[in-house]
């Protein structure tokens, strides 16, 4: 009698197109770390410092590419987005299939988030650093960080990933009231990298070498 095989379903592909080089650098080490072998990670480039132009390039990227889905990270810095423009560029998004993470001021409040709560929506991007630097001392905000001291920053904070989630969830409450808009949408994100990818096997030991006590 053969053997019964079991069938398996393919997982999803999930390409994630970032704005900076220092979001892909992160997110490259998310993928990295968390052995996600159906998630890719790209950098747009310099040469692209127009959103629209950036969302066209990522629809192409998921046509050539063939995947399930792709993502587009970026700041509100860093095209001088407004809480009027975005409503155009979110329906843009939608026509040309491209799904949008993004965060205002920037990355940095994600990795602030798995340390801190907050209520204060009009924080600057120094403070945050601050407050990062409390917890890691040889924190920076730089792409060189990532590439150097910082070349295992995503398995420091990983560990602390729910946290993030909700901290984030309840100060997107708090901005929703006066902005109609949420500051940062890395939680569906998250959300569809695990749908996609499944959870990183990590043990709490290895996540959390390096963290500053």
């Amino acid at each position: 009698m053969a053997r019964k095989r079991t069938s398996i379903a393919p997982k999803n592909t999930m390409l994630i197109v970032t704005a900076s080089e220092e979001e892909a650098l992160y997110f490259s080490q998310l993928r990295k770390d968390s052995r996600f072998a159906n998630l890719s990670v790209a950098w747009i480039g310099d040469n692209y410092t127009d959103i629209n132009k950036c969302l066209s390039k990522a629809s192409s990227e998921r046509t050539q590419g063939s995947y399930s889905e792709v993502w587009f990270v970026f700041s509100f810095v860093k095209f001088g987005i407004t809480n009027e423009s975005f409503k155009e560029i979110q329906a843009l998004a939608n026509k040309k299939r491209v799904k949008l993470a993004w965060s205002n001021p920037g990355i940095n409040l994600w990795y602030y988030f798995h340390f801190f709560s907050l209520n204060n929506p009009s924080i600057s991007s120094e403070e945050i650093d601050e407050k990062i630097r409390l917890k890691i001392s040889d924190y920076n905000s730089s792409t060189d960080y990532l590439k150097t001291d910082g070349l295992d920053f995503y398995k420091k904070i990983c560990v602390f990933d729910n946290e993030a989630n909700r901290n984030a969830r309840m100060y997107n409450n708090i901005v929703e009231q006066f902005t109609g808009i949420p500051a940062i949408n890395y939680v569906a994100l998250s959300l569809a990298i695990t749908e996609n990818c499944g959870v990183a096997n990590f043990t709490l030991n290895q996540r959390t070498i390096g963290m500053d006590k």
